[in-house]
């Protein structure tokens, strides 16, 4: 039997965290490792789901069936989630599940990483079903929607939404910034669905949105290392006013001076972003149990 590929990109969030939410303009990143989707109909009388992690382990293995789907008969939070997902597509493109299938998929990160190991399932869910991947997002996990268009993308873009209209443009990072950019695993994964709901209590003002859009803007036209920084300090700010937490550099790397530490997304976990003037400089986060960095272009396009 023939096989369906499908494959969507991981992504970062460099500016507009939260506020992304009530229109601002963020940038973001697409990170060049992702999740795949293959599947194959098949002749059972259940639907086979395998998911692989990326070292190759058994992440996921199930049996369902449509009725499973639509009386939300899981046994897991996994199929929970899942079939959040099948039922959505279910009601736009029944026929579908007329057949029954094989989906395996396979990550090409770590799934604590926080690099959208949902985005990219529903990204290549919506590919499969050939139906509105945004849609497909807001009647399950919901979101901003900025993961979905860098699951779909090979460039930075800044990524903006109003109501349910998406505006999306394609930009670039000065090549001379890349080398001092490094990205820093916190060891921790972080829940972006709280940190969101913790948000929606507070809602800043038109103006705050304005000056987050300026800084998601100015950073992909500086060409000055320090300039940058200023940017990324003025960025954690203004956030941090915002949600009443303080920022990740004064909280957890107050001794490092060497550059800048930012928060990508939810705060609290996943990845931050780093400056360096020297590689050495990494050496600060490494002696304090931080082993999982990148250089900009080992992760990001």
């Amino acid at each position: 039997m023939s096989t369906q590929d499908f494959y969507s990109q991981g992504k970062l969030l460099l500016t507009g965290e939260y506020v992304v939410l009530d229109g601002a303009e963020a940038l973001a990143l697409p990170c060049k490792p992702g999740q795949s989707l293959s599947l194959q109909k098949t002749t059972g009388n259940s639907f086979q789901w395998t998911s692989y992690l990326k070292n190759g382990k058994l992440w996921h293995e199930s049996l369902f069936t449509l009725e499973d789907i639509l009386n939300n008969k899981h046994k897991n939070d996994f199929e929970k989630r899942l079939f959040e997902i099948l039922k959505v597509i279910y009601r736009l493109r029944p026929e579908l599940f007329e057949s029954k299938y094989s989906f395996t998929t396979k990550l090409d990160f770590e799934k604590d990483w926080g690099l959208g190991s949902s985005s990219t399932l529903i990204n290549n869910l919506s590919q499969w079903a050939d139906i509105d991947p945004y849609f497909l997002l807001k009647n399950t996990f919901g979101g901003s929607g900025y993961d979905i268009a860098a699951a779909g993308n090979k460039s930075p873009f800044i990524y903006s939404r109003h109501e349910d209209k998406i505006h999306t443009r394609v930009v670039e990072l000065d090549e001379n910034l890349k080398p001092h950019l490094y990205f820093v695993y916190l060891n921790k994964k972080q829940n972006s669905r709280e940190g969101i709901a913790e948000y929606r209590k507070k809602r800043p003002d038109k103006r705050v949105i304005e000056e987050i859009s300026k800084i998601s803007r100015k950073l992909t036209k500086t060409k000055e290392l320090k300039s940058f920084e200023n940017f990324l300090r003025a960025h954690e700010s203004i956030i941090s006013e915002i949600i009443g937490r303080e920022a990740i550099q004064p909280h957890l790397f107050s001794e490092y001076k060497s550059g800048v530490v930012k928060s990508l997304g939810a705060w609290g976990g996943d990845f931050v972003l780093v400056t360096v003037r020297q590689q050495k400089d990494l050496e600060y986060f490494q002696n304090n149990g931080y082993s999982v960095i990148f250089n900009y272009k080992d992760l990001v396009y």
